[in-house]
């Protein structure tokens, strides 16, 4: 029997994430839905990813995934990045026949190691995705980080680029990456995981109307700021926040909370394995970040048909048409955002029509399946050029 083309054979992926499950920010969250649709399908998909104290080196797999967690690194600074690109060059080099194309869900050492370890990998293409844009994203680190000219270099010489959000194919168009070469695409959300519906969380929450955040308690989600705005919007109307996620901010806040006199209208819930029953026991979403790429917590909000109000930055301007999928607030001041929470609050007929736009989009564009099917064509794009590049 000859074999299945390339069009139709079962693909083998290598994704490549500083962390991964059970760690979870963003670029782990999407790189785990990703890899576990792609098992669904038939695909092999092998995560190369950091050593973590407890946690298996080898031989460990979830729902399907294959997880190597051989990456040891060093402290910060210049030792870091120099243990985390070698993990990951020798990596590649001992997977490289076990892979059909090497996808990073980051882009700054991630990057780097894949465009040093091209040469090795013997016309496997590598794909890398940047997480964010902005102050926090990789390309505004990349040229704080000594060594850039050389860096860039290096990063260029991987064989393509995705783009998550306009804001970053801006980025990266400017730092030099040809249009050919960069791929506008997005993340994903499991539409049957995050849906409307009752809640088996309702009593352990604050009463409603509820505004709940989903996330990090840190810098980059401008969360001192909300409680500002929160201290007018508890003044005129009887909404409680809810913020759901861990973080190094989390006691700052609270004292913050105490400070305005708030806390009794502040609820911090902290991590949660899943954060889908608490859309559903909310009635606004709010993301008042300062930098973005395209957030997971505001794609599930979306698919859960909660009203969303988000900070006009990054991939939340890619999500959200203001008006009809849900509101940007610009400028980010404590009154703009209580302005715009109040009127949204007092008007339940208009909260109820945009979130039902934010799901009605989701279903359309932002499906996991949806998603993972356009990355599944590139994969396939990349390879078939690889392999013409090597029979010439």
């Amino acid at each position: 029997m000859s074999p299945l083309p390339t069009s139709e054979r079962p693909l083998r992926v290598g994704l490549l994430v500083s962390y991964f499950h059970p760690f979870a920010s963003g670029a782990e969250r999407q790189a785990l839905a990703q890899g576990l649709e792609l098992v669904r399908r038939g695909h092999s998909v092998r995560v190369i990813t950091r050593s973590v104290p407890g946690y298996p080196i080898d031989d460990e797999e979830y729902q399907g995934v294959q997880i190597h967690r051989w990456i040891k690194t060093w402290d910060r600074g210049p030792a870091f990045a120099l243990s985390f690109v070698a993990g990951v060059v020798g990596a590649l080099r001992r997977l490289r026949g076990e892979l059909d194309v090497v996808h990073t869900h980051q882009a700054l050492w991630e990057a780097v190691a894949t465009g040093l370890a091209r040469p090795s990998l013997r016309g496997i293409p590598t794909l890398v995705q940047p997480a964010s844009s902005g102050y926090y994203g990789e390309a505004q680190e990349l040229g704080r980080t000594r060594g850039a000219p050389l860096l860039r270099r290096i990063i260029l010489r991987n064989t393509h680029f995705a783009a998550i959000s306009d804001d970053i194919a801006r980025e990266w168009t400017d730092l030099g990456v040809p249009s050919g070469r960069l791929s506008r695409l997005c993340s994903g959300v499991d539409t049957d995981v995050f849906h409307p519906g009752p809640s088996l969380v309702d009593q352990e929450l604050l009463p409603r109307p509820r505004v709940v955040f989903t996330g990090r308690l840190h810098p980059q989600k401008n969360l001192p700021m909300l409680l500002d705005a929160w201290a007018e919007v508890s003044r005129r109307s009887a909404a409680n926040l809810i913020l759901i996620g861990p973080g190094t901010d989390r006691q700052a806040l609270m004292e913050q909370a105490e400070s305005l006199g708030i806390a009794d209208r502040v609820q911090f819930v902290g991590a949660v394995p899943n954060p889908a029953d608490y859309l559903r026991a909310a009635d606004v979403f709010v993301l008042p970040s300062v930098a973005e790429g395209m957030s997971n917590s505001l794609l599930e909000a979306m698919a859960s048909a909660l009203p969303c109000v988000v900070s006009g930055v990054g991939g939340n301007t890619d999500l959200i048409a203001h008006g009809r999928t849900g509101l940007l607030v610009s400028p980010p001041t404590p009154e703009a955002w209580a302005s715009t929470l109040l009127a949204l609050i007092h008007d339940p007929a208009e909260a109820l029509r945009l979130g039902q736009a934010a799901r009605d989009r989701v279903e359309t564009e932002y499906s996991l399946r949806a998603v993972v099917d356009r990355y599944v064509d590139l994969y396939r794009d990349l390879i078939a050029k690889e392999d013409q590049h090597k029979g010439r």
